[in-house]
């Protein structure tokens, strides 16, 4: 199944990118361990926080304390790559240390690689980016080793949803990313055929019918954006755009991304990694090939 449309209880999302016209946060933060696959994460950073309008504030957590030219061969960066950027480092438990730094210098987001070291058995995130996946004061970007150092520039972004309040919540900070950068932004809905429905209170489910297109899909896909334009207060210069897909929602977020080739998937979740939550979230950071922008949902 493949439809789109296009047009122009509460949940809290923990530290989401500034309403316009407040004010900005100071920094975006990126941990490096010296590493190759860590870098990555720098040619994204870079342009977002151009978009936030704050400071690249680079991290290296190690001891003993080093020398400037220790540090920076520490961090794998070269003299070349200094510009703009603030290089730091850090001394103690290494996921502590970087919440810390992001929660003093009231970073907009961290950056950084979910993994940068092969392990035994595969995971979808290290401990280093688990721990700060969980604590951080702030949205985290997490970019696919794989990707690189090649530059990197916001031009499409992807949100799933499942029409509960929690996935909603991450629209709100899609459309401001898109409204800084002028993407574009694509709503995905993915429905699971016989799976039972979100329960959430607040839900606004996909219609149970939906293979009479000219009738269920086009009215329900309307009010959605309707919803999501009074909500969220979308702009007019914000090209949105609503697809539904059925099948695993992991599998069909990525293969989405991958088709549209977006730049940027944004994602809310609960807060919870243990074992048997968040099968979606680990699902998208595992198979995913671009970054992917966590929005971590509380409870009000």
């Amino acid at each position: 199944m493949n439809q789109e449309a296009s047009a122009g209880a509460s949940q809290v999302p923990r530290g989401t990118p500034a309403e316009p016209g407040a004010p900005r946060a100071s920094t975006v933060l990126v941990p490096l361990d010296g590493s190759v696959h860590a870098t990555a994460a720098l040619p994204v950073a870079r342009a977002l926080a151009e978009l936030e309008g704050a400071t690249l504030h680079v991290v290296h957590v190690a001891e003993p304390v080093l020398s400037p030219h220790e540090l920076l061969r520490a961090a794998g960066l070269a003299p070349d790559e200094l510009r703009g950027l603030v290089i730091d480092q850090a001394v103690g438990p290494p996921a502590a240390s970087i919440v810390r730094l992001a929660r003093e210098g009231q970073s907009a987001l961290i950056v950084m690689c979910p993994l940068t070291k092969a392990t035994e058995p595969p995971r979808e995130l290290g401990s280093v980016a688990a721990a700060v996946v969980r604590e951080a004061p702030c949205p985290v970007v997490l970019v696919p080793p794989g990707r690189g150092r090649r530059p990197w520039a916001l031009r499409r972004i992807a949100v799933p949803q499942d029409g509960t309040p929690a996935t909603a919540a991450a629209i709100e900070p899609a459309i401001e990313l898109a409204r800084r950068s002028g993407a574009a932004l694509d709503i995905l809905h993915v429905a699971q055929p016989g799976a039972p429905g979100p329960a959430a209170p607040g839900t606004f489910t996909v219609p149970q019918y939906l293979d009479q297109p000219q009738h269920e899909w086009p009215v329900w896909a309307r009010e959605f954006l309707d919803r999501t334009r009074a909500l969220c207060h979308c702009p007019p210069s914000v090209q949105t755009r609503l697809f539904l897909r059925a099948g695993e929602p992991a599998a069909e977020i990525v293969r989405f991304a991958a088709e549209q080739q977006s730049d940027l998937i944004v994602l809310a979740w609960h807060g919870s990694l243990a074992a048997e939550r968040a099968a979606t979230l680990k699902g998208v950071i595992r198979d995913a090939q671009c970054p992917l922008f966590l929005v971590q949902v509380q409870s009000a």
